[in-house]
């Protein structure tokens, strides 16, 4: 992908954004104001995953979290 179409689809998703803690981050990020700005942006990236997988359904139950922890602790 080339940097003007980068640029396109980034500003068309910044568009439609509607969440304004993201905007800031987002804003933080690209105006260099964050000390880590890597660290910024993975969990950036995770918090929107997340919000995803909420939306869509793919969670645990508390049952299952306690299984697969009951899992691990046998290893």
């Amino acid at each position: 992908m080339g940097a003007v179409s980068l640029r396109t689809e980034l500003s068309d998703l910044i568009r439609k954004e509607k969440n304004d803690s993201l905007l800031e981050v987002l804003k933080s990020i690209l105006s260099g104001g964050s000390g880590n700005t890597l660290l910024r942006a993975k969990l950036t990236s995770r918090a929107l995953k997340a919000e995803e997988d909420l939306a869509t359904g793919r969670i645990l139950g508390t049952h299952e979290v306690r299984a697969r922890l009951a899992e691990r602790r046998k290893r």
